[in-house]
């Protein structure tokens, strides 16, 4: 007589164990995804320009890495304020953007705004962890102000980074002079005027011809074309100055 309790109580088994494989194999497997750590992610903040005292518009600006320096496009990421009173209290909502594909953001606070101090978030998301960048003073209370004296306006120090492409031309050959403007802070500047000047006598001063006017983008980025010449030519790239910055000249490079 067959043990057909015996049969069903193998059969209980069997398909029980081989079930609670299947869940680990699949817990393993494709879990691991799940498990995986996230990459750490990192801010940059600075204000342009670097000290809006109490009344100045301002931006903050800064550039979303990964750990390893590589940066993150097409992020969201929140800008939050809290009253210089306030110590570590909670900080509050302002507003919202997304990085650029270079990893940059801009948020603009008017003229108007008041006494704060803020910071940029980033929530994080599958791949990246969040994060909080470091505190930067927007305006300043009056009451922060010794003696109730109104601060002398210092401008602020500008530089022009400047490169031409290609490095060595030919002859005759035309260039791109391309470069950025950039304050103190190194945080770019934008929408100011730039001149292109050019000498054939080893970069004197006085001897400097305008070759064409740009304007920054919002990148502080501007673009020129020089035309190739018979002689050797100096180039250099000037900002006037205004009543937030100091004059600047880049470094001048040389073509044929």
């Amino acid at each position: 007589m067959e043990d057909r309790h015996g049969d069903r109580s193998f059969s209980f088994w069997y398909y029980s164990i081989t079930i609670l494989l299947l869940i680990f194999v699949l817990f393993i497997g494709g879990g691991a995804t799940v498990l995986a750590d996230k990459e750490k992610s990192v801010i940059t903040i600075a204000t342009n320009p670097e000290n809006p005292g109490d009344d100045l518009a301002f931006t903050i600006t800064g550039v979303l890495t990964d750990g390893k320096g590589n940066v993150l496009g097409n992020k969201k990421l929140t800008l939050e304020s809290i009253g210089p009173e306030n110590g570590d209290g909670d900080y509050i909502f302002l507003a919202v953007t997304t990085t650029d594909i270079n990893g940059s953001y801009s948020f603009f606070r008017p003229q108007g705004s008041p006494a704060e101090n803020l910071r940029v978030k980033f929530a994080g998301n599958d791949n990246y962890e969040g994060v909080i960048s470091s505190i930067v003073s927007g305006h300043k209370s009056v009451a922060s102000q010794k003696g109730d004296i109104i601060p002398t306006v210092v401008k602020s120090k500008p530089k022009i980074i400047i490169k031409v492409s290609p490095t060595t031309p030919t002859l005759g050959q035309s260039v791109s002079i391309t470069g950025q403007l950039i304050g103190a802070n190194g945080a770019p500047i934008a929408d100011k005027k730039v001149i292109c000047e050019s000498s054939d006598r080893g970069g004197i001063a006085s001897d400097f011809t305008v070759l064409g006017i740009d304007k920054t983008d919002k990148n502080g980025f501007y673009n020129f074309g020089v035309g190739g010449g018979s002689t050797t030519s100096f180039i250099r790239v000037k900002f006037a100055g205004d009543d937030e910055y100091e004059e600047a000249i880049s470094d001048q490079v040389m073509v044929l």
